[in-house]
């Protein structure tokens, strides 16, 4: 009987943990994920604008003094109108128009700053969701088969078959399965509701959609395998791009205060005299010098000083993304090995741990708390490659993260 019992447990168990039919649901992808996201994002958008109103300001950057009209009464006997209207060198409106233009440039690749970190977080919540989705299958494949162990070591112990202590143990294991399944469901739950909420306008409401199986990439594992830690291409990285376009606008600046202290120029039409005047006499022309000059060298000393600073945070920048860079590319050396381990012995073992388990149970050569020590050591094993598959994706996608090609 007790024989029995144990060949039914195993043969149902492993029939609902291997033999269930995926529901029909749409496949999301990560790109897909990601190109709904950057279309409606708030903050994509926002850059978006930013850029709008840099070129927008375009035309400002030439942009003149109003003309100063008057009503004067030069001679006491009557009124006269004058205009006059002041000009900056030509050199100023020239490089204010370059600067404005840089300033387009730096909100173009602030934008591409914004578009990356978003890119980067989706596709690593996908990543989690892919993790939390294959985690948790693994899971229910156990919780079925430890399910049906309890229920027949109830009735074993009910029979007298065996003693408490093994109904105990497998009651505890199935409940803490169960417990892991529960646990797993919500963080799938919680990744999916994530993904919708930076896709804002999607329509699955109900996370009802799959994902794609969490794999490695043949292509990611070509590239990463033989790594070196003196790697630091980050010069491609949005956030050293958008700093070096700071050093461009300090020098344009640079060159805009220095254009500042060029003489200007004034023209002007006035009546001083008589009604009679002559209409040559009625202009007046004259030049802005700039006869302060100490506070042009100070504004040119603080432009100079301010594209020292902007040369300074790139360099801070780019040392930061190349320390990130050299422990992504441990970590992912790292996790290479390990990977090459469970493929390529430890998981093998693992079948065969559960399969023996599996023909010993069945003929009555151990007990039930033997079996489920033995095979949760196995299905741990499993949960482990699982977990080390996500941190490999996790620090590929970082790497690619870095060095600016996501």
């Amino acid at each position: 009987m007790k024989i029995y019992w144990q060949r039914t447990v195993l043969m149902v168990g492993l029939g609902w943990a291997f033999g269930t039919l995926a529901l029909a649901q749409n496949v999301l992808t990560a790109d897909e994920a990601v190109a709904v996201a950057l279309k409606n994002s708030p903050a994509v958008k926002a850059s978006g604008l930013v850029v709008r109103q840099n070129e927008q300001l375009v035309r400002s950057a030439r942009t003149i003094p109003n003309p100063d009209v008057t009503l004067d009464s030069p001679s006491g006997t009557f009124y006269t109108l004058g205009v006059q209207q002041s000009f900056r060198f030509p050199t100023v409106y020239t490089q204010q128009a370059k600067l404005q233009q840089q300033q387009i440039v730096l909100a173009q690749k602030e934008k591409v700053v914004t578009e990356n970190d978003l890119n980067y977080r989706i596709r690593t919540v996908y990543l989690n969701a892919q993790y939390a989705d294959t985690y948790l299958k693994q899971l229910q494949g156990q919780d079925s088969v430890y399910a049906q162990i309890a229920i027949a070591a109830k009735r074993n112990f009910e029979a007298g078959t065996i003693d408490k202590l093994a109904l105990i143990f497998a009651e505890t294991q199935a409940a803490d399965v169960r417990n892991q399944v529960a646990v797993a469901s919500q963080e799938l739950t919680i990744a999916k509701q994530q993904l919708l909420l930076f896709m804002n306008n999607r329509q699955e409401t109900n996370e009802q959609f799959a994902l794609l199986p969490l794999a490695v990439r043949r292509s990611d594992r070509l590239s990463f395998a033989n790594l070196s830690l003196a790697d630091s291409e980050i010069s491609k990285n949005p956030l050293v791009e958008a700093a070096k376009q700071m050093e461009v606008i300090n020098q344009k600046t640079l060159e805009v205060e220095k254009a500042s202290a060029l003489p200007g120029f004034m023209v002007g039409y006035y009546n001083q005299s008589t009604r009679e005047t002559n209409l040559t006499y009625r202009w007046r022309v004259g030049v802005s010098i700039p006869l302060w000059a100490g506070q042009y060298k100070s504004r040119i000393a603080a432009a100079q000083t301010g594209q020292e600073v902007a040369r300074q945070r790139t360099e801070a920048q780019t040392q930061v993304l190349s320390v990130d860079l050299q422990a992504a590319q441990g970590e992912v050396v790292k996790f290479q090995n390990s990977l090459n381990f469970y493929e390529t012995i430890a998981l093998q073992q693992a079948n065969d741990i559960i399969n023996t388990a599996r023909r010993f149970f069945e003929s009555g050569q151990t007990d039930y708390i033997n079996f489920l020590r033995t095979t949760n050591d196995a299905y741990q094993i499993r949960l482990r490659y699982v977990e080390t598959l996500r941190s490999y994706n996790q620090s590929v996608l970082t790497i690619n993260y870095l060095k600016g090609i996501l």
